[in-house]
């Protein structure tokens, strides 16, 4: 079975993809500590949170039964749960909808090309001659477009809901920071996937190998890192510019440790736990200051 869990509660933050949704909140609230007021982020947080999971339940038990179904173990739990599944992603979409409908007004210019974005990517588009198309064979597109997409989700639009407001130069400029973080950990997931991808993917480990990906990886790492550091030094969170460089040493470790080999707990919750553990260090930082 690929990607067998035995473990109960991994397999609901595995499989269930609560852990990725942890992590899409957990990086909103990392933004707040830019803004000048962030109840209506938090209240986004929330909402993104409830969101993720939905969105990756609908395409869950949306393959449940297809041949897929009974090759994969994430499918087979989801086959298993579908029942608890349906009502608690149906519950989750309503939820979330409901959270974020008051702040639409302010998000939907942002949110609605982010979405387009997303559709044209996972959704799998052939030609007559039955060729691949679209956004997903486009050589190195898979790691930015996913870095670039959730640093709008988790940055730009976070920003926007700030009641004082930023200019547009600071909005791309803090949205950009976040791309390198994201980036490197999408490396990594390519690295770990090297040997299914289709090679007209062009993915980076498929370009300059499994080595080189993994060192184009560290230096984003710390590209990213340098860029926390001054930011929060900047701001005032002396302490917590040298406790979030643990987040990131933990990171790069990972890195360098990466193997194409698809092991769910190394990738599914250490590295997409980076992107908990590196906000939850600038808090404890800021705590601490």
């Amino acid at each position: 079975m690929k990607g067998e869990v035995r473990n109960p509660v991994l397999q609901w933050l595995i499989f269930g993809h609560v852990w990725v949704a942890l992590a899409v909140a957990a990086q909103i609230l990392w933004t707040t500590l830019f803004l000048h007021e962030g109840t209506l982020a938090r209240r986004y947080a929330l909402a993104a949170l409830l969101g993720s999971f939905t969105a990756y339940g609908v395409m869950r038990l949306a393959r449940v039964e297809g041949p897929e179904g009974k090759e994969y173990a994430n499918l087979m739990w989801y086959r298993s749960n579908k029942i608890l599944m349906n009502v608690l992603v149906g519950a989750c979409g309503v939820a979330a909808f409901v959270l974020l409908w008051p702040l639409w007004p302010k998000i939907w210019r942002i949110m609605v090309p982010a979405v387009v974005l997303t559709f044209f990517y996972v959704t799998p588009f052939t030609s007559s001659k039955g060729i691949g198309i679209g956004l997903r064979m486009v050589p190195f597109l898979k790691a930015v477009l996913i870095a670039v997409l959730w640093a709008i989700v988790t940055v730009t639009i976070p920003l926007r809901l700030d009641p004082v407001g930023f200019s547009e130069f600071t909005v791309i400029g803090l949205t950009c920071m976040r791309v390198p973080l994201i980036l490197s950990l999408a490396i990594l997931f390519d690295v770990r996937d090297q040997t299914s991808d289709d090679p007209a993917l062009r993915t980076v480990p498929i370009v300059f190998g499994t080595n080189g990906a993994k060192s184009i990886a560290v230096f984003l790492l710390l590209c990213s890192a340098t860029f926390e550091f001054v930011s929060l030094r900047g701001l005032g969170y002396v302490t917590a510019s040298w406790v979030i460089l643990i987040g990131y040493a933990f990171g790069m470790v990972l890195a360098v440790r990466a193997r194409p080999v698809r092991d769910a707990f190394y990738y599914a919750i250490l590295v997409d736990g980076v992107m908990i553990v590196i906000p939850l260090c600038a808090w404890v930082g800021v705590m601490l200051g």
